[in-house]
Parts: C-alpha cells; structure tokens; sequence
C-alpha cells in the first residue's frame, strides 16, 4: 500500500468536476426517487473482549509539538537504537484457507498506540496472529507474534499494541501444525491512527443499512480501494429483527459479513462501529429487555475495544492526531422512552457530559460524530417516526446543539445512516440551535430506497437527496479547514459531491 497522501485528490476511479465554494456546495447529483421514514426491516415498515487501552473519554491532548509539513508524517522510530529486524517470512507464501476463515479479517478501534484484530475461525489446529509494519509492500518488521485462542462460537479477539502513529500494518491469523505455518486467513490491512502532534489529509469511508440478501456491490467498490483510513459503520450492518436466540443472531451476521462486499472491505481497513436497531430487534431501545444476545453477537461479530469498568459501553473517540477526532455515539441502547417530555434522555447524562466536554477539548480541526439516527430537523412527512430520533427528544438535542453554537466548537461534521437515504443538509433553520452546523447521511449500502426522499427536494436546508445505494468518503483537509464529500454507487462512480469550509 502507498503511503503517500494527495491533498486535491479524492482518491476515486471518476473525475470530480471543480465546483465553486461555498458552505454547502452542490455538484451532480443523481437522485433516484423510490422504503420508509427511517431504516424499516422489510419494505414498507416503518423505523422510527479485549480491555480498552486507545480510545479517549475526554478528547484529545496537547498538541504543541503539531507537525504542520508535508503530508506523510508517520512516526518514526529511534533509528539509533533500533537493531536490524530479523527477516520476515511474507504470509502470501503460505497457503489461504478460506473455509476456516469464512468470515475473513477485521481490524478496528485503532488509535496511534494500539487497535483489535479478529477473525472467526471454524478449525481445530492452534493459531498464531501475526502482524507487521509496512514500509509500501515491504514488510518491515513484526510487531506481534503470538497465539490466538477463540472464544465460543470461533471469534478471536487479539489487542495489538506498540503500534507507531500513522504507519501501515498487514496481520494474518496462521493455522499452526507444530511449529510450522500449514494454513492462514486472508491477509488484512489497517493504518495506525496519526500521533497527537501529526496533521495529515485523511480518506475515512462510511456506509449503513446492508439488508441481509441484498446485493452489497457498495461495499466491494469500497474495499477496492487502498486509500481509505478508516471505515464507519453506521448501523444497521445486519439485519436481526427476527432472530430469537443467540445461534440464530449469530447466523444473521454471518450471512451478512461472509459476503465479498464485507469481507473486502473489512480487510482492506479499519473499522469503527455502531449500531442502530436492527442489529438487535426493530426499534429498541434501553427501557426494553430480552436483548442480550444481541448485544453479544454485535461485540462478538466487530472488532472492538471493551471498556474495562463497563463493558457494554459503546461510545467512544478516536483521535487521528491533529485532524480529527470521530466520535462514536450509543443512540439507541442508552435512549429512554418514558423519560420523553420530561428530561428527554435520547442517549445516557454520562454520554451526553463526555460527548460535551470531549468537543470542547478536542484540538483535532475537525470533530466527526457518528450518530446512526439522523439529528437534522426532516420535513413534516418523516415525524411519524420522530419518536425514534434526536428529535422526539428536544431537550437533549437542542443541550447538545446549543453546546456546539454556544462555546462556537469549529470543524463540526455529523454523520448519520438509517433513513434509506442518503443527503446532505444544515441541521436546523436558521436561527435556531444547528441551525449553521451540517450533517451527512451515508447509505443504504444495500437496500430499498425511502419513497419519501422526493419530499426534501422542496426545503431548501437540503443540498440533496437520493436513494440511489451508495457509501461514502470523506475526504479531511486540515490545513484549508475543508471537507470534501463522495457518494459513490455499486460501480464505483462518483455520482454527488458536497464540500465544507470551515
């Protein structure tokens, strides 16, 4: 993989036409007017274990020592201590054993320190994870060696640490006969976080709303690529609704993930996740029980962190140094039903107090939060489901929007799925609280489009809107303050662009 980053480039097989700036900026756009307000589990409903050492509670950290140069900033190592690595035997030499590994590879919640690597693995015979830093196509030294035990089910869960900011890795889970490689898994890919004192142009993919037989060719464009740094799920990954047992939860996600579509693009990068309902059951919420194996399965099925004093925490940021700090929100396991009208408890008071002081520390340009559920103000035709959004809570949306206007946090981007659709829009009118601040939504990756998207074609708060499948890159450049936005279809092409200054 390259390591080279092109500040004017977005990376794509189709050129992007030179649009003219301004704080939305309208390209091309292709919209296909045809499932629900909200991500429905079937046409026409309606949707209204490894301890953490990487992820931030509180936002990030000092920056003084901020590298404002050239683009590739990867942290090297004390080259005067360093002894020659030993050589590395390259895993393409030994043979692919795509059985045991139906499900393939994945990497996640990776920081400049540390990250997760998984697999799920159906033999019998010892494992051995391994994995290397990259220089290009060099593999230059071997950064863990060590024996991989599966949990039940097969999921193997490995922390990696003594990760360097910035820097390219590959990792393979090897099947051991004795002490030699018999077997290995498909190789993966991910790129360590920036260190806090980098600033580099970043490539983050995002994508939500895969129904579980559908045609994900999306996604298998997305893992195609070798620029990306990370990848968002936004939700919605699989399709669970009528699952009643954990074999059976555990079914829907391999269905789903053992498709080329994920199985590329898991490989390819990193991931940070989270859900939405239908990984558990359609529109739950935290006031409902019976929704533990769920939850299982979506820690089994992801490479994630665990938070050691509370494991089923999901919420969490990740710095990519001085570029952006993503935010990753529980807006469906946390929300409060019964609280409506009175304190309006759409995500936890721990959450939401951490969600507010980590914006205001973040020295990051630009601050990504990941919000399955749309927080934008939609038109009178989608609040029969308002309910099971941001704003069926307007107290807490309105605290978190007014947070942002108030202490005028910069670099803002809110980035959402589960509407069938994909947009891009101011989240409030004018004057009122988000009324400057923006968000994007990203899918369906594989799914019916919603019929209602026509009806945003008439409020002018909305760049655009289409149904047409899709996922999205964002493309992050700190030192013009500006993000460039790709929807991409099942072939590949670019077909609506969207720009921010800040």
């Amino acid at each position: 993989m390259a390591d080279e980053r092109h500040e004017d480039s977005l990376g794509l097989d189709e050129p992007v036409d030179a649009t003219t700036r301004r704080k939305f900026i309208k390209t091309t756009a292709t919209v296909a007017a045809a499932v629900v307000v909200g991500c429905g589990g079937d046409e026409g409903g309606l949707d209204g274990s490894v301890p953490d050492t990487g992820v931030s509670d509180t936002g990030g950290s000092d920056t003084s020592a901020m590298d404002t140069g050239a683009a590739d900033t990867s942290v090297p190592r004390d080259t005067a201590t360093d002894t020659a690595p030993p050589p590395v035997d390259p895993p393409e030499m030994v043979p692919e054993a795509s059985a045991l590994f139906g499900l393939g590879v994945a990497s996640g919640d990776v920081s400049h320190e540390d990250g997760v690597v998984w697999t799920r693995y159906s033999g019998t015979m010892p494992l051995v994870v391994t994995v290397w830093e990259m220089n290009g196509d060099v593999y230059e030294r071997t950064v863990l060696d060590e024996a991989a035990s599966p949990a039940a089910g097969g999921f193997v869960h490995v922390s990696v640490p003594g990760l360097s900011g910035g820097r390219r890795y590959r990792y393979v889970f090897f099947v051991m006969d004795g002490s030699a490689r018999a077997e290995r898994s498909p190789i993966g890919h991910f790129r360590a976080a920036l260190a806090p004192d980098q600033m580099e142009d970043l490539v983050i993919g995002a994508c939500s709303c895969t129904k579980n037989g559908r045609d994900f060719g999306t996604l298998e464009r997305a893992g195609e690529r070798d620029d990306l740094d990370a990848f968002l799920l936004l939700g919605d990954t699989t399709y669970n609704d009528d699952a009643s047992n954990l074999d059976e939860h555990r079914a829907l996600w391999a269905e789903n993930l053992g498709t080329p579509g994920y199985r590329t693009t898991r490989a390819a990068t990193s991931m940070l996740a989270t859900w939405d309902d239908h990984e558990v059951r359609n529109n739950f919420d935290g006031e409902d029980t019976g929704l533990e194996d769920g939850r299982q399965a979506f820690f089994e099925n992801l490479p994630l962190k665990r938070d050691a004093a509370n494991p089923e925490r999901m919420w969490k940021s990740i710095r990519w140094g001085a570029t952006a700090e993503i935010f990753v929100l529980d807006c469906r396991g946390e929300r409060l039903p019964s609280t409506r009208g009175t304190t309006d408890e759409y995500i936890s008071r721990a959450q939401m107090d951490w969600l507010k002081a980590g914006l205001m520390a973040s020295p990051a340009v630009f601050k990504i939060i990941i919000n399955s559920v749309p927080i934008a103000d939609f038109p009178t035709a989608f609040d029969v489901a308002r309910n099971d959004r941001w704003e069926g809570y307007p107290l807490q949306r309105t605290e978190i929007l007014a947070h942002i206007d108030d202490n005028a946090i910069p670099g803002v981007l809110w980035v959402a799925g589960d509407f069938h659709l994909c947009s891009a829009q101011t989240v409030s009118t004018a004057g009122q609280p988000g009324g400057s601040q923006v968000e994007i939504l990203a899918g369906p990756g594989g799914n019916t489009g919603n019929p209602a998207t026509w009806l945003l074609r008439a409020d002018r708060r909305f760049e655009f809107a289409s149904t047409t499948n899709n996922y999205v890159t964002l493309t992050l450049l700190p030192r013009t303050n500006t993000i460039r936005v790709a929807w991409i279809d099942g072939d590949g092409i670019v077909f609506e662009t969207q720009e921010y200054v800040y």
